[in-house]
């Protein structure tokens, strides 16, 4: 089958590169439509099939653009997720579809688009770089990525993970636990781009995506032995820093 994937609003989430696991995934897959949601467009999702939706990195300003396109489709993600409808949402797109963003410096304090338990609170003046490493239900081979964030996540008690963190930090620096994943939904504050630097996981996501179809990676040799070599470098102590882990 050819795949539907609905990118929202690029012209403000396209931070760290990001945008690069929709041009890869569009690489593995020649066939798939990609439709580019712009911010004054009524999302496809709210109104059809769509096979996967992905929102990536913006800055905090585009939080809260992204907050009010949202929020009144709330009932719609909500009824995609619960009927399994793969999303990914990397870096702090994450942050918008939970309960609240605070940001002192800046003076506000806004209501998210509710979908999940979790609180982000931006400090501009407190940012966290570094490395993480960890294990994913179903994925056999490590997932690797990195941080760059003002914002550190507070979530309910009961909400799962997407990794656990063998190395680096989880939500925040308390916990191991990175990230949501709720059926098919996956958020996640790793950047990369996340499916370029993780050639097993998208092969995963593809197979998810259409099981009947035997996923095809795009300049599999090149990206394959480049995450070798990473996981060779992320298994280095010597390229850990002391502040690199759950505090």
């Amino acid at each position: 089958m050819s795949l539907t994937i609905e990118l929202l609003f690029p012209e403000i989430a396209n931070l760290h590169g990001d945008l690069a696991n929709i041009d890869y995934l569009a690489q593995c897959r020649p066939d798939a439509r990609v439709i580019r949601t712009g911010l004054t467009d009524v999302p496809a999702f709210s109104s059809g099939p769509v096979d996967l939706v992905y929102l990536g990195a913006m800055t905090e300003q585009g939080q809260l653009k992204a907050i009010e396109r949202l929020r009144p489709h709330r009932g719609r993600i909500e009824e995609l997720i619960e009927a399994g409808t793969a999303f990914l949402f990397t870096h702090n797109a994450l942050e918008v579809l939970g309960a609240r963003i605070s940001n002192e410096e800046m003076g506000y304090d806004e209501a998210g688009v509710g979908i999940f338990d979790l609180e982000s609170t931006v400090r501009m003046f407190g940012r966290y770089n570094g490395k993480v490493r960890g294990t994913v239900d179903g994925v056999a081979h490590p997932v690797l990525g990195y941080k760059s964030q003002f914002s550190t996540v507070t979530d309910g008690d009961d909400l799962p993970g997407f990794l656990v963190a063998d190395r680096g930090i989880g939500r925040n620096t308390g916990t191991a636990v990175e990230g949501v994943r709720v059926n098919n939904f996956i958020g996640t504050s790793l950047i990369g781009p996340l499916l370029v630097v993780n050639p097993h996981l998208t092969r995963s996501l593809l197979a998810q995506l259409d099981p009947h179809t035997e996923p095809v990676l795009a300049h599999e040799e090149l990206a394959v032995a480049a995450y070798e070599a990473r996981l060779a470098d992320f298994r280095d102590d010597r390229r850990w820093h002391p502040f690199e882990r759950v505090q």
